[in-house]
């Protein structure tokens, strides 16, 4: 027959149980990540009287955790969404505000360049006029460089936050390897102890570790997980985890990179395609700060370089050529800066950037590579535009009299200044170019003089002539000797004339009066600079300058006298017009219209961030609600559990009681 005492037990230890799980419920009801837990109980083996049974009360299987594993997955693919949206758009907020503010922004200050650039027009004799204008370049040149720290600010803010990123993603997976072995050593069948915390906190870290990356999540035996993330780079294998760590970008190494760690030994990853706050991170750097940097760039290039380029047409109040009022953006300094070298072992050379043309100047980055030569070439690349991801090929036939490579269409040039002779370049060596990243950290005010101003148009001019069939520009770069018997008058221009002995290496020419009659005796010559492809010609008392290009014999340039004086304002009235003249982006855009297109572009991206933050969040919202319909703990219905499980455990109670009694009438009876 039943025991009557056992079943009665059984139900007092089922209804404890019911109880005491039902108590952790409610005092678990404010943990965040915490699942619903209810007890598994059934009914013991029954036992067999003749042809019937009876039962034997209950027994507990175990504790079991409301989870949905299809919802928790929903979770932490909306958890990174989300994460990667806000992310994006916090951080594109902040460019945007930065930009377009009128307290950090550059529009206003560029506008009051060019109206007091007016007003030397209206007054080209007043001191004053022209020292308010110096005052007004130098506060431009501020607010630029002011605007590219605030950048670089950022720019750090970001590299930052993506080494405390690498480290609390080794953090968490650390932790998850952790609480795998606990949850090993609780659910083998020779331990005692219930896993059910431990999953819900794994699964709180698995949710923490989504809002950084991408995370994919396999079951393993004894309850473990492997977590792959990104494009599927392994994590955590069972009770081991790798570290990710953040290291020096190459060739640039304040640009954060990451890589996995396994035993001292490091894997670049590309953190781009990790997903989450790691994807938003990168993406925001290279989109667009890096972008920002680079735009700011060509403004201000495309804006200094033209007034510099105006100034030299021009002649101060001392009748000199004007000099450049701004830094030359093709110092020799500024050109190196704007390569990068790889540390990739194929070789060492120093290589520079030239400026040559500011309407082809883009803000895009390019990627140079060395490449197999074709017989008779010395030097072979390919130049890929990052942005565009256009390919083209460049060479240099030969290296001792040429060393500057035309990246056609791009508006640059590249110069080889030296090859290692030790470690000569190889197939496969990589350069990365950045013509204009650091524009607006170079810019700077070079002229303070308000007597420098060219304010008049220049004494002597050079005229190209327009049947040339050369591509050489010509400008006169001083003026020397005005008492120089050849130096001209109204009556009395010159002309110059490229000869037949001209080469890539040396420029040959004549000089010529108004009658067509040679003036030099011997021929004129002046040596062509390999690195700049610059040169000067010099004769009767003024010096011209090459800037750019290749002279061809036949070429003719004409020196003309102008007639200047008190009142002159030519030349400052052409450096006015530079404000409306559309000088960038193939002759589409003013200097202005540059700048307003970047803050238009950032401001795009941030306006299409905030919806994609936006709907995100309802998403996540959505599939967190889905998880606490299952998982969550519901306060009413644990409250009416703990009244039926103390019935239960009274109820119980009384079987023994009844079980008492019942032996002790057995016991009467047999007395």
């Amino acid at each position: 027959m039943a025991d009557l005492f056992q079943i009665g037990l059984s139900g007092i230890y089922s209804s404890q149980a019911s109880l005491a799980t039902t108590s952790h419920n409610i005092s678990n009801v404010s943990t965040e990540g915490y699942s619903r837990q209810t007890v598994d109980i059934t009914s013991a083996q029954a036992q067999k009287l003749g042809a019937n049974f009876i039962g034997n009360g209950s027994i507990i299987n175990g504790i079991d955790r409301a989870y949905d594993q299809f919802a928790f997955k929903e979770n932490i693919i909306n958890t990174s969404d989300h994460a990667y949206n806000e992310v994006s758009y916090t951080q594109a907020s902040q460019l945007d505000k930065l930009l377009s503010n009128e307290s950090t922004s550059v529009a206003k200050s560029v506008l009051s360049l060019f109206s007091s650039l007016g007003d030397v027009a209206d007054h080209p004799n007043t001191i004053e006029t022209r020292a308010v204008f110096l005052e007004d370049a130098s506060n431009m040149i501020n607010q630029y460089n002011t605007l590219y720290q605030q950048l670089e600010t950022q720019y750090s803010g970001v590299n930052n936050d993506i080494e405390n990123s690498a480290a609390a993603i080794t953090e968490l997976a650390d932790n998850i390897a952790t609480l795998n072995s606990r949850i090993l050593t609780v659910s083998s069948s020779d331990s005692s102890g219930d896993a059910n915390d431990l999953l819900d906190r794994r699964d709180q870290a698995i949710t923490a570790l989504s809002e950084y990356v991408n995370v994919s999540v396999l079951e393993a035996d004894n309850n473990m997980v492997n977590i792959y993330i990104g494009s599927g780079q392994g994590l955590v294998m069972g009770v081991q985890s790798q570290s990710i760590v953040a290291i020096n970008g190459d060739p640039d190494p304040a640009r954060k990179e990451l890589a996995l760690s396994n035993n001292g030994k490091t894997s670049p990853v590309d953190g781009s395609k990790f997903g989450g706050k790691v994807s938003a991170l990168f993406e925001t750097r290279e989109n667009e700060i890096e972008r920002a940097f680079n735009q700011l760039g060509q403004n201000v290039i495309g804006l200094t370089h033209a007034i510099n380029e105006q100034q030299q047409q021009g002649q101060t109040l001392d009748g000199e050529i004007g000099a450049a009022l701004f830094n030359d953006i093709n110092s020799d300094q500024a050109m190196k800066s704007r390569v990068l070298s790889h540390a990739d072992g194929k070789g060492e050379a120093t290589l520079s950037v030239r400026i040559d043309d500011l309407s082809e100047l883009s803000a895009d980055e390019f990627s140079l590579k060395v490449i197999p030569n074709d017989p008779g070439i010395d030097l072979t690349f390919s130049v890929t535009n990052n942005t565009t991801g256009e390919t083209q090929t460049v060479s240099i036939t030969d290296l001792t009299n040429d060393k500057r490579i035309e990246i056609p269409g791009a508006g640059i040039s590249i110069g080889i200044d030296s090859i290692s002779a030790s470690e000569p370049l190889q197939v496969g060596k990589e350069f990365t170019l950045r013509p204009t990243r650091l524009g607006a950290q170079q810019a700077s005010l070079d002229e303070t003089d308000p007597t420098k101003v060219a304010v008049a148009d220049a004494e002597i001019k050079a005229v190209v002539s327009d049947t040339n069939n050369g591509t050489a520009t010509f400008h006169v770069s001083g003026i020397v000797d005005k008492g120089d018997p050849n130096y001209m008058d109204e009556d009395s221009p010159i002309t110059i004339k490229i000869s037949t002995n001209t080469t890539t290496s040396e420029v040959f020419y004549n000089i010529f009066d108004k009658n067509d009659n040679q003036i030099n005796t011997p021929e004129l010559t002046a040596i062509i600079d390999p690195l700049t492809g610059k040169a000067t010609l010099e004769f009767g008392g003024v010096k011209v300058e090459m800037e750019k290009g290749i002279p061809v014999a036949g070429d003719e340039i004409t020196l003309n006298y102008n007639e200047t004086g008190a009142g002159d304002n030519r030349n400052i009235l052409a450096m006015s017009d530079l404000q409306n003249t559309k000088i960038m982006n193939d002759g589409k855009s003013t200097f202005q219209d540059v700048y307003s297109e970047m803050i238009s572009e950032i401001g795009a991206k941030t306006a299409n961030a905030d919806v994609a933050m936006q709907s995100s969040a309802i998403l996540k919202n959505q599939s967190f609600e889905r998880i606490q319909s299952v998982s969550g703990v519901n306060m009413d219905e644990e409250a009416a559990n703990l009244l039926m499980y103390q019935q239960h455990y009274s109820a119980a109670a009384r079987v023994i009681t009844i079980a008492s009694e019942l032996f002790d009438t057995i016991l009467q009876a047999a007395r």
